[in-house]
């Protein structure tokens, strides 16, 4: 399969979509300026001969979901196109078409902007962890009114907000909805604040954000905001069998495999250690011990970090009895 360019390079058709404007306007050439205003959309088409499949890209990044032979942008940035034809063969990068929105004189705009962080300190489901916001006025103009809404995932509980330094922020429990308003927020001026939660199962979480204000945002791109965090965590059972059956044999703590580094210390009623691993590998058998009850201290270490976890409970080691 040999390389191929995409002819969107020098056949790109732009066509204004937007209340006033002209309709059908005269193809750009390759890298070309094209300006619209604050409120308008311009639609850049692709043409390539043996093109079967393409992929746009906004500032050298790619754009999620836009695959199809035309794409439609209202937002500035630095768009380019690669197509692939029926030999899975992808074409070189288009030349770059430049769009640029211009805010109208009579227009008062701010770009708002918001960022969404997790601080996560154990992946045990009794610790809380933290989320932070942050919001961010890009200008030109001072922004009023403005309006941050997070609506918490169901894998998380609300734990506590703390009030922001700027504006007022509530929680309502019954949409599990967080809304931080600020009467105005200046040029170049950004601030935070934080609240506490406690996942209630071990999941892949994302929470999303987003933020508003009163005036024209010349940028929707970056007024919403998300954050993803994945719990692995451990459920840990509290009996096996080690009788020789092949089931059940030996103390299996299912995703183990998952952490770098782990401890594992089991104590009789009377606090005598039985049994000790470093690097476990759910090989503990029970051998030497009498049924009954014992303790179990797991210390686990977060993949990726120096932070350990540690869970404590009890493992009840029974025997078929035999004649």
């Amino acid at each position: 399969m040999g390389n191929h360019k995409v002819f969107v390079a020098f056949m790109v058709a732009l066509i204004l979509a937007a209340t006033g404007s002209a309709g059908n306007a005269a193809p750009p050439i390759a890298g070309q300026t094209v300006t619209i205003l604050q409120g308008q959309t311009a639609t850049l088409h692709a043409a390539s001969v043996h093109g079967v499949a393409f992929q746009w890209l906004k500032n050298g990044d790619k754009i999620a979901n836009a695959t199809k032979d035309f794409y439609v942008v209202n937002s500035p940035g630095t768009y380019q196109v690669m197509s692939i034809n029926s030999g899975d063969c992808a074409s070189e990068l288009s030349d770059p078409i430049n769009v640029v929105v211009k805010i109208p004189g009579n227009i008062v705009s701010a770009d708002m902007s918001i960022l969404l962080t997790s601080a996560l300190s154990s992946m045990n489901l009794e610790t809380p962890f933290t989320y932070t916001i942050m919001i961010k006025n890009n200008g030109p103009s001072t922004a009023t009114s403005v309006n941050v809404q997070n609506r918490l995932p169901g894998e998380v509980a609300f734990q506590q907000l703390t009030a922001p330094a700027m504006g007022n922020a509530v929680y309502t429990d019954y949409n599990k909805k967080i809304t931080w308003t600020l009467d105005k927020l200046e040029t170049g001026q950004s601030t935070s604040f934080d609240y506490r939660v406690k996942a209630l199962q071990y999941a892949s979480i994302t929470n999303t954000a987003s933020v508003s204000a009163a005036e024209t945002d010349p940028d929707l791109a970056n007024n919403t905001a998300s954050n993803t965090i994945v719990l692995l965590g451990l459920t840990i059972p509290n009996v096996f069998t080690p009788n020789g059956d092949g089931v059940n044999d030996t103390f299996e703590i299912p995703g183990l495999g998952n952490y770098t580094g782990n401890e594992l210390i089991v104590m009789n009623r009377w606090g005598s250690t039985v049994y000790q691993k470093k690097g476990y590998n759910n090989e503990w058998n029970g051998e030497g011990l009498n049924e009954g009850t014992y303790f179990y201290l797991l210390k686990v270490q977060q993949p990726g970090s120096g932070k350990w976890d540690v869970y404590k409970g009890y493992i009840t080691l029974l025997r078929a009895k035999t004649n």
